[in-house]
Order: structure tokens, then sequence, then C-alpha cells
């Protein structure tokens, strides 16, 4: 079939709760595609795929579907020589180089919703199921086009990946809220406040990653869990909130690895038979190589759940420690109100030596 117009993303919807097999291919200038196997996403629909630019596809289903529907997404022309500059530029004062949100154009995939927190006790590693043929220019236009898909067609309120890495070793932040903060993404579901997400763009079911995605995976990684003070290595317990795309029912507690797939909690063949096979090099090289994790701070406070009219003093207090539970003497803390979905700045307090905030 023929799209109404070009488009560089595409992914399947349908009703009810079949789990076909599902495959598709698209006519480019230089010919069709191979035909490429689109994970299914929960019960009613496929991963989106990444295609570059086309206005043909053909798609097969292993049976049929009610309500079958083809999602498109258009996100435009590559960035400017200017703008690719200046996202070099912005990598210089990150714990590591990545492109942030604002660079990969996230002004146009805004999300539904404020953040929500959780912790990192491990991550998960995923793939895109994306055509492997795509440019470093393309990159970042991959990051907005998932992004649009996962808020417009599935109907989540972001971007579902914590961070995204291409083939040539590029780190990109994913779903908003502090690309070093506990940010609850849709990457797995049943364990998404427990974990982290990093995905690999492409199709790792029968090709390898590259050397500088695995590197950069890895890196993601061992700066992610220690930021939050979590062990490189090891098992960890998570305990499932269940859903129908997790593997365990709610409550079921499960032991892991810090580093693991998506198959290992979800219902999918994700990250991918050739990236699976990788995880071990990747857990080597996130347990084995010296690295001095930047810690972020960790703010408790006390609020009163209580209505308050405007002009009425409304006291805040808390505490500022470190990963470690010692407390942060001596540090600025930012009380901010919300006002037409806009913060400000209402105060800044220092804490005391017990790192006790009052105002």
């Amino acid at each position: 079939m023929s799209a109404p117009r070009s488009f560089n993303l595409v992914g399947l919807h349908w009703r009810g709760s079949a789990s076909p097999d599902v495959e598709l291919r698209v006519r480019r200038r230089r010919g069709w595609s191979r035909w490429q196997h689109l994970g299914v996403h929960g019960r009613n629909g496929s991963d989106p795929v990444w295609v570059g630019r086309a206005r043909t596809v053909q798609y097969r289903l292993s049976r049929r579907v009610p309500g079958l529907r083809l999602h498109f997404v258009r996100v435009g022309r590559t960035p400017s020589r200017r703008t690719r500059a200046r996202v070099h530029a912005s990598q210089l004062a990150t714990p590591f180089p990545y492109v942030s949100r604002e660079d990969w154009g996230a002004s146009g995939c805004v999300p539904r919703e404020a953040p929500g927190y959780g912790s990192v006790k491990a991550v998960q590693v995923h793939h895109t199921v994306s055509l492997n043929d795509y440019t470093p220019k393309e990159a970042p236009q991959i990051v907005l086009a998932i992004c649009r898909y996962h808020r417009n067609s599935n109907g989540w309120n972001d971007i579902g990946y914590n961070a995204l890495v291409d083939k040539y070793g590029t780190i990109y932040e994913g779903r908003a809220g502090g690309l070093d903060q506990a940010v609850i993404g849709a990457h797995a579901q049943g364990f998404n406040s427990q974990t982290a997400g990093i995905a690999n763009i492409g199709d790792y079911t029968s090709v390898a990653a590259s050397p500088e995605a695995l590197a950069a995976t890895a890196t993601y990684i061992r700066w992610k869990l220690g930021v939050h003070g979590e062990p490189l290595s090891g098992r960890v317990t998570l305990t499932s909130a269940g859903g129908s795309a997790s593997r365990y029912p709610a409550g079921t507690r499960v032991t892991l690895q810090r580093v693991i797939g998506h198959r290992d909690t979800g219902r999918t063949s994700c990250p991918g038979e050739a990236l699976y096979a990788q995880l071990g090099e990747i857990r080597a090289t996130v347990e084995g190589a010296p690295f001095a994790p930047t810690f972020s701070a960790r703010v408790s406070a006390a609020l009163a759940q209580q209505r308050v009219d405007y002009g009425q003093i409304v006291p805040v207090n808390g505490s500022l420690v470190g990963p470690d539970g010692s407390p942060l003497a001596g540090q600025t803390v930012e009380v901010q109100v919300n006002s037409d979905n806009a913060w400000r700045t209402s105060r800044q307090v220092i804490t005391g030596a017990d790192g006790v905030f009052a105002t």
C-alpha cells in the first residue's frame, strides 16, 4: 500500500489480544528493503521500525487481526550543520558525551505529563528493531520518530526508554526528567519503576551490535548504576508489578543480574538473539573498567498534604543526604512553585551541618 505522503517510521496496531508474527518491508529509491520482523508490543501492536524515507509499504501477518491500522511517523529533514555543531558542543560538560533531548528535537515530542520517579536497581538492554542501514545524520531523527510513535501511537507519556545508543556509539538522552534521575520509563512492563532501560538503535536479531555501541552501552550502565549507589555486579531481587507484557505476575520476586535483557522480564525476544548473546561482554565491561561515578544527592522533604489559600505561609523542611546516607552540609536547595505549568524558584536555602533545611 502507498501512504498519503513519505514517512520515516511505521508500526502496526490492531484490536484484541492476538499476537501474530509481523513482517514488513518498504520500497525506497534503490528498491525493496528486506523483510523486517517486528516484535509485538504488548498485546495489540508492533514495535515501530525506522525505514529511512519511503512511501510504499508491504506487510504480512501470520494470522488475521481485527481493526488493523498502520501508524506512520514523519520527522522531516536532518539537522543543519549549525545544529549538529551545537549538539557536539553541548556534550562537553557532561559526565560522558551524549545528545540531549533538546538537541535531538524533543520539542517536537512534548511529554503528556510530568515524569514519575522510582529506583534504579538494574539496567535493561533493548533494541529498537529498526533497519540497520541508517547514517549518523539520521540517528537523532530515529530517536524523535520513536518518541512520537511511543507518545502518539502507543499513548504513552513520552519515549519509553531512559537512554538510547546508535551503532556509532553515540548516547541519546531518553525520557524527560533527568538523565541521572530514576525516571520511570515504559520500557519493561512490571519492572519500569525499578530499572533503567537503554535501547540499541537497530535490529540485532541476527546481526551483532558494533563494538562502539557495546562500549557506549556499558559506559551508560556503569555510570547509571554508580549514580544510584548500586553495585556494578552480582544479583538483585526485583518485585514484579505485573501486566500482560510481563513474564511475571504482580508480586513475584525475581532475582536477576544487574545487566539484563528485556526478555529476562518481558514476553518478548528483545534485545534480539545476537545482542542478547553479547550481554556477557557488556557485563564484563561494566564490572571491569575503572570508573568514578558522579553521585546525585537525594532530598527528603516533609510537605503538608493540605489545601492553602494564596498568600498563606507554607513551611517546607527536609534533609539532604548523599547516596551513602551521610548529611550534605552547606548545599543550596531551591524550593520551587508551579503556576500555569511553569516552575519558578520561590526560595533558596542552605543546608546546615546535619543536612537539614527549612523555609
